[in-house]
């Protein structure tokens, strides 16, 4: 009941504000020139979703030719004994859009569906009534979708169809505190986020503003809340398989140098003393002859290089023909004792 007053004093102040204008508009084409009038059906009183037209709601108002809305006249045989499909405001034209024949019309209005979303844990289905509007929000958690646990808006302003099953509430019939389903009436295009929320994480309903739909969409559009949530996935999955690719091109990167990578051959090196001198030695796994790498040179002329004719050194007078210099006060390893 205090729905409906709030409603009807609402009504009352748009059907105010509509009178006020049209004669404002009226009143300053006036003084102009002469301004065509026709008569329209409007509405006596506010009129409730799937309630009957009948004579005594409408009457005859003067309304300017150019300012008549589409689908609006004076033929009562139009609208009568017809049903609402939605609320109407006291002082509106009655429109043939705004109307249906049968109650049973009212499944599905043009360009609309009725999805399901389960009541779950969250206690805010149980405030909710057909006919208010409510806000979707998902919440996902990290993984191959996700870089991180986040909560994103997926629709907002969506009209509560029914509450298990039931698409309106009598007031004298007690309503059941343990509802276990809620079904919403969203736009066909924006079923897909309403899919992927679904699909993709967890998703609950808040109570929203009664004027938060906008109207203005063209029928097939997908609302501004959906556009942000589906290009939101795309671009969290494209980082994500961004990501997954860099991952899975690592090992193969550390595999492809690997392979490429020569591996290090065994070296060997061997001092040998050659005529009083040290020698050094190296070679490789198959290589050839031993190069020399280190020299200690010859006592006679120390720092000559011997070339690599190593294996004949006592051809050539310049090298001592025995080891004799290595002993005696004239070795160059010869260390006195404390009494010498």
């Amino acid at each position: 009941m205090r729905n409906k007053s709030l409603f009807l004093l609402l009504a009352g102040i748009c059907g105010t504000i509509a009178a006020i204008g049209v004669g404002q508009w009226m009143q300053a084409h006036n003084d102009t020139g002469t301004l065509e009038m026709v008569e329209v059906l409007v509405t006596t009183q506010a009129i409730d979703a799937e309630e009957q037209i009948t004579p005594d709601k409408l009457r005859l108002e003067q309304w300017p030719a150019d300012r008549i809305p589409k689908g609006a006249s004076a033929d009562l045989t139009k609208f009568d004994g017809r049903y609402a499909k939605q609320p109407l405001f006291e002082g509106e034209p009655m429109l043939d859009q705004k109307l249906m024949n049968e109650l049973k019309d009212l499944v599905v209005p043009q360009g609309y569906s009725v999805v399901s979303l389960p009541a779950g844990n969250d206690g805010t289905i149980n405030l909710v009534r057909p006919g208010d509007r409510v806000n979707i929000r998902g919440f996902f958690t990290k993984g191959q979708m996700f870089p991180r646990d986040m909560a994103l808006d997926v629709l907002t302003g969506v009209k509560v169809y029914g509450v298990d099953g039931i698409t309106k509430f009598e007031d004298d019939v007690k309503r059941s505190r343990s509802a276990r389903n809620v079904q919403l009436l969203i736009r066909k295009a924006d079923v897909e986020a309403f899919d992927f929320a679904k699909k993709l994480g967890d998703i609950s309903i808040s109570l929203g503003s009664p004027s938060t739909e906008d109207t203005s969409i063209p029928e097939g559009e997908a609302s501004p809340a959906a556009l942000a949530f589906l290009t939101d996935l795309q671009e969290y999955r494209a980082e994500q398989e961004r990501l997954r690719k860099m991952a899975e091109a690592e090992p193969q990167v550390q595999e492809t140098v690997a392979a490429t990578k020569k591996p290090r051959k065994a070296t060997f090196r061997m001092t040998k003393m050659v005529n009083g001198r040290l020698i050094e030695y190296e070679w490789a796994d198959d290589d050839g002859l031993p190069r020399v790498v280190g020299d200690t040179g010859s006592l006679d002329s120390p720092g000559e290089d011997i070339g690599t004719d190593v294996t004949t050194p006592e051809k050539d007078l310049r090298f001592p023909s025995s080891d004799d210099y290595l002993r005696g006060t004239e070795s160059p390893f010869f260390a006195p004792s404390s009494e010498e």
